[in-house]
């Protein structure tokens, strides 16, 4: 993870790692779903630039390094795959708002390709939006750190299923 926080780092100049990740994120997962295939012969990098802006970030090479990380690590089969958020040891306040601006950035990434959802897909991004709006009172007491443990799991793991389509529930089943 550290790596890939310093790949962010080199590759952004005016966001959060947390956006940057979670724009990157979004924007492979919708792509992969896609009702057209893909990013219509566009590739994943031009996405990114155009969605958070070239003043946001450095230089393509660097973007490119990591996005491809980034990719890399969700598509993980060992499933290690997790949001890029403040550490544990920011405060509370610090480690929402990263969650809310991966969130935020990953539906945001997620709805530039049309897709056809199904209902769970479509609670799962209706629930990323909410995540995005989060704030807190700034306390740092065991409820609201079990309460931010909780929306950094979701954020993973509907990404996780946001991305290999496995929110879709087969009616085979």
């Amino acid at each position: 993870m550290a790596d890939l926080t310093a790949l962010a780092v080199r590759a952004s100049q005016s966001i959060s790692i947390s956006e940057l990740h979670g724009a990157v994120c979004g924007l492979a997962a919708g792509s992969a779903r896609s009702l057209d295939g893909g990013a219509e012969g566009r590739d994943l990098l031009d996405e990114v630039i155009e969605l958070l802006g070239s003043d946001a970030l450095t230089d393509a090479d660097s973007v490119d390094e990591f996005m491809r990380a980034s990719l890399d690590a969700m598509l993980a089969d060992d499933l290690s795959f997790a949001p890029l958020l403040p550490d544990d040891e920011a405060p509370i306040a610090v480690r929402l708002q990263g969650v809310a601006e991966w969130c935020g950035a990953f539906a945001a990434g997620y709805g530039a390709h049309p897709v056809a959802e199904d209902e769970q897909s479509e609670e799962l991004l209706r629930d990323f939006i909410a995540i995005s709006g989060a704030e807190t009172d700034d306390e740092d007491d065991e409820s609201a750190e079990a309460a931010l443990s909780e929306l950094e799991q979701y954020a993973k793991v509907g990404a996780l299923l946001l991305a290999t389509g496995g929110a879709t529930v087969d009616e085979a089943d």
